[in-house]
């Protein structure tokens, strides 16, 4: 039976105060998120008494998010963003004689991509293979510029800039049939997307929480590592939470078996507060749901533009989309201030037109009322 998404709605304020369309950016706030909030900040005021608390917490929230993707608990490593996830498994990766090739993309975020093309300084080469159209995903030739040299395949599971999806299935056999490793960008797929990393056998996967999984905000990120890949690794950059028992305070390291070798020193106690009930609302209502419902809303968004005659930036196949729509209008900054002004939000990014995301808790009503403001 389908949520009652009516009823869900009552559970985020932010939905209650404007139409919000931004989820790909910031999820909407959860009234649960605000009580946990306040359990932080009670347990402040024990100061050394809480610490046992927030390492049960910390826990938690490392086995949520591997409920989430299919994973076990050591599967998971926790990190303060995804480019700090990223770089701890990069710095455990080096090239190996003549396998020393990096394959990314363009459509990948601009920090994802800042780190793996530094990885030159290191002995890797950066092949970049672009989106031929600016708007899908280059699947084919990804896999084409596949050769025995490439060690890492670096790509979003879903594009930033207009929510385009990746056949990751695909890209991960061709990519393990040349030998190579393939390192998933889920931010912007955790919590719209279902993902099951055993099924897709992916090598690595990192996400945050501040979009689709509705924390309070930023500084919580996890990374995911193949059990049998995450102990052949050595991290390069280790802390207290990578040994095999943080609370034993040993003075050589050990390290922890799995993906959470790769942790560094304590994570931000307030962010994991903060993400736990989105992540447990993402489990309560499955993700399969929520995907359903937001293809349902973003499907009416794009017959309805098509009849505004609003050009589309984003592909239309659900196969090859997530949760965001994109707009290719002209003077998309103006557009996008004039919609906030009228409280209905929406964003934009260079050269993406106007972006918006339908949380299954939005109505048609307002899908309808977004678009006659876009074209007004």
């Amino acid at each position: 039976m389908s949520p009652d998404w009516i009823a869900l709605r009552a559970r985020f304020p932010t939905l209650q105060e404007r139409a919000y369309f931004v989820t790909h950016g910031f999820g909407p706030l959860l009234v649960d998120t605000l009580r946990d909030l306040d359990d932080y900040r009670r347990s402040l005021a024990l100061r050394n008494q809480g610490v046992e608390t927030w390492y049960e917490r910390i826990v938690e929230i490392r086995g949520l998010f591997a409920q989430l993707i299919g994973a076990g608990p050591d599967d998971i490593a926790l990190g303060p963003n995804a480019t700090a996830c990223q770089a701890g498994l990069a710095a455990a990766l080096a090239p190996r004689g003549a396998r020393d090739v990096i394959l990314t993309t363009n459509l990948d975020f601009p920090s994802s991509r800042y780190l793996w093309h530094a990885q030159v300084q290191r002995g890797f080469r950066v092949i970049d293979v672009p989106s031929r159209d600016g708007k899908t995903m280059p699947v084919d030739d990804l896999i084409s510029t596949l050769h025995d040299r490439v060690a890492i395949v670096a790509v979003p599971l879903v594009a930033y800039t207009n929510g385009a999806m990746l056949d990751a299935a695909r890209v991960i056999r061709a990519a393990h049939a040349v030998g190579a490793i393939v390192v998933l960008d889920a931010y912007q797929a955790a919590g719209i997307v279902p993902i099951d990393v055993q099924a897709l056998g992916v090598d690595a996967l990192v996400s945050g929480t501040n979009k689709w999984l509705c924390s309070a905000g930023t500084g919580l990120a996890f990374l995911y590592v193949r059990p049998e890949l995450a102990e052949r690794l050595a991290p390069a950059f280790p802390g207290w939470f990578a040994h095999a028992d943080p609370l034993a305070f040993a003075a050589r390291f050990e390290p922890a078996r799995g993906a959470r070798r790769f942790e560094q020193g304590a994570p931000a106690v307030e962010a994991v507060y903060g993400a736990r009930a989105g992540v447990k609302l993402a489990l309560e209502v499955g993700v399969g749901a929520i995907r359903a419902r937001s293809l349902a809303l973003t499907d009416h968004l794009i017959a309805r533009a098509g009849v505004l005659g609003l050009p589309l930036a984003t592909p239309t196949a659900h196969a090859q989309r997530a949760g965001m729509v994109c707009f290719a209008v002209a003077d998309p900054d103006r557009r996008a201030a004039a919609l906030r002004a009228q409280g209905i939000d929406v964003d934009t990014r260079p050269g993406t037109g106007v972006r918006m995301s339908c949380h299954p808790c939005n109505t048609v009503e307002e899908c309808d009322r977004a678009l006659d403001g876009l074209v007004d």
